[in-house]
């Protein structure tokens, strides 16, 4: 069976994109197509990707402007050649034994989107963790996402019957929690390996990227979604959530997020 992971890369920091890419070539599970779909960035990026890592398997897609991470995804999905789509984030990395854990857990359910539990990480190193619903269902859409993003695989011919990653400035931010609940509507299944295999970056940084604009989508996006997935009239009452954590500010909601996902104290 053909895998190809997809990364799209936008401007990244040069020692989180060679983390990155050096976690995805040194898998130990080697058979498989790594498509990187760079989304109009600086010059640094190109020469990283392609003079510092000599590696066959790496397929190298050019964006002369910047379309945003849903286009940078797509063309990467168009040019795939794979059936299982790995996704890798240029700020994140995977933990040995990612692929070849999805790969066996795709062969023996054909589910349309697997993903591990993920890692915390900062600038400080590991400081907790995220674990998700073993096995998803349409229920699970109502509070958030129940995949991380970056640790998902999809199936290809499942991802482009849904049409894909929406490219819309009004689902950016939210793509795939559009896409996921496309595809849950359409009959798809899902599930969530019990692995911590894929580390996530949560830092200082990502919180100061984030917008309340950004929750304005997300609940439309939510409002979509669940119409799509007969949701309502329960669905109603969780539209208001992105918008109340939005208003919370930094810090408590930091000391919330420490609680939650268990940030070690040591």
């Amino acid at each position: 069976m053909k895998i190809s992971v997809i990364m799209p890369v936008y401007d990244p920091d040069r020692e989180q994109l060679r983390q990155a890419v050096s976690s995805v070539l040194e898998q130990d599970m080697r058979d498989f197509e790594f498509i990187i779909c760079d989304d109009g960035s600086k010059p640094y990026v190109r020469e990283i990707i392609t003079e510092e890592f000599s590696d066959s398997r790496i397929k190298y897609l050019r964006n002369e402007k910047n379309g945003g991470c849903a286009y940078a995804l797509n063309r990467c999905i168009e040019a795939a050649q794979g059936e299982l789509l790995i996704r890798q984030d240029a700020d994140d990395y995977s933990l040995p034994g990612r692929f070849s854990a999805l790969k066996q857990a795709y062969e023996q359910t054909n589910f349309d989107i697997i993903a591990t539990n993920i890692i915390l990480f900062d600038e400080n190193g590991e400081w907790g963790h995220r674990d998700y619903p073993a096995t998803p269902d349409k229920n699970d859409f109502l509070f958030a996402v129940p995949f991380m993003h970056g640790a998902c695989a999809l199936k290809r011919s499942s991802a482009v019957k849904a049409g894909m990653y929406p490219v819309s400035e009004k689902t950016a931010r939210c793509e795939e929690y559009a896409l996921f609940m496309t595809m849950y509507s359409m009959g798809a299944r899902g599930m969530n390996l019990p692995q911590r295999l894929y580390a996530f970056r949560e830092d200082s940084a990502a919180a100061q990227r984030r917008r309340y604009s950004d929750k304005i989508k997300e609940v439309r996006v939510k409002a979509e979604g669940f119409r799509k997935l007969k949701l309502y009239p329960k669905g109603i009452i969780y539209l208001a959530k992105p918008l109340i954590v939005g208003l919370i500010p930094r810090k408590p909601l930091a000391w919330i997020k420490d609680k939650v996902f268990h940030r070690r104290s040591d």
